[in-house]
């Protein structure tokens, strides 16, 4: 279905829930898909590793009596730009469920908050051992865990970060002593635009299963980054959060920081920065040696 089309039927389902709640929410409940099977659903979330990766999952469910062939799935929402797009075929049998991860195009971050953007379709092309063919149509795609609102927002904050600086996490650890003596330092580079009238405050960073401050759990900063400014780097004196050999074995985000910032155009939210292999594997072995567990 057209961006266009689906953007302008949401937002007539608001306004009708606006002015009349009762007559609003009937027009605005979801009718049978059109042509589609019956007994199929959709919804999108993400895992820990997706939301990394930079995917969306989508979750094709199919209470239906049928085997149902998908022969081409696209998920179609006002928030994303298009392109979200499999047409490698796959089968969904009858009672069960399918996770379909498709690579997350980019936000679109005009809108600002707009709830009428942050709602999917998911649009099907599909056969069944029976049918008379190829059928198409759409699924409203259910949203449990807030998904959209949360990548956009993350994806948008991003963006009015990057206009005023980078944040660039190092290469190496800093570190001196040895043992359980030995004391570690990340250093994150900050470099402002060259020019501009942006700005934004760090906050603070959030200390993860991982790493903690050497001094607590989170490192208040406070920090204030205008475009314009000198570049300057930012300090995290780092300790193991607990000692615990589990903890690198079971890693999977301990090693990358959440930012804590607002910026001038009015964002807030937090903002990952990765750890890369280099400084992920010096990390984990600052952990090990600090623990003793080497």
């Amino acid at each position: 279905m057209p961006r266009a089309r689906l953007t302008r039927r949401l937002a007539t389902c608001l306004a009708l829930v606006t002015a009349a709640p009762v007559l609003g929410l009937a027009a605005c409940t979801p009718s049978p898909p059109q042509g589609l099977p019956e007994g199929l659903s959709a919804s999108i979330q993400q895992g820990r590793l997706d939301i990394e990766a930079r995917r969306l999952v989508v979750r094709l469910e199919n209470d239906g009596e049928a085997t149902v062939t998908v022969q081409r799935l696209e998920v179609d929402s006002p928030s994303l730009a298009s392109g979200m797009v499999r047409d490698e075929p796959f089968e969904v049998a009858p009672g069960d469920a399918l996770q379909i991860r498709m690579e997350l195009t980019a936000s679109e971050c005009d809108a600002g908050d707009d709830p009428t953007h942050l709602v999917a379709v998911v649009l099907l092309d599909v056969s069944t051992a029976g049918g008379s063919g190829t059928v198409s149509g759409e699924l409203p795609a259910d949203d449990p865990f807030g998904t959209l609102a949360r990548v956009t927002g993350e994806a948008c904050l991003a963006d009015s970060v990057e206009q005023v600086a980078t944040l660039t996490m190092p290469e190496h650890l800093r570190s001196t002593g040895s043992g359980a003596d030995r004391r570690a330092f990340i250093d994150v580079e900050v470099v402002p635009a060259a020019s501009g009238t942006g700005s934004f405050t760090i906050d603070r960073v959030y200390g993860t299963t991982l790493l903690n401050a050497e001094d607590g759990v989170d490192w208040p900063l406070g920090a204030e980054v205008a475009a314009g400014d000198e570049p300057f780097t930012i300090s995290l004196p780092v300790r193991p959060a607990r000692c615990d050999a589990h903890a690198i074995a079971d890693d999977k985000r301990g090693t990358i920081l959440p930012f804590a910032i607002r910026t001038s155009d009015g964002r807030e939210g937090r903002l990952d920065r990765s750890s890369g292999d280099t400084l992920k594997s010096e990390l984990y072995a600052y952990y090990g040696e600090r623990c003793a567990l080497q």
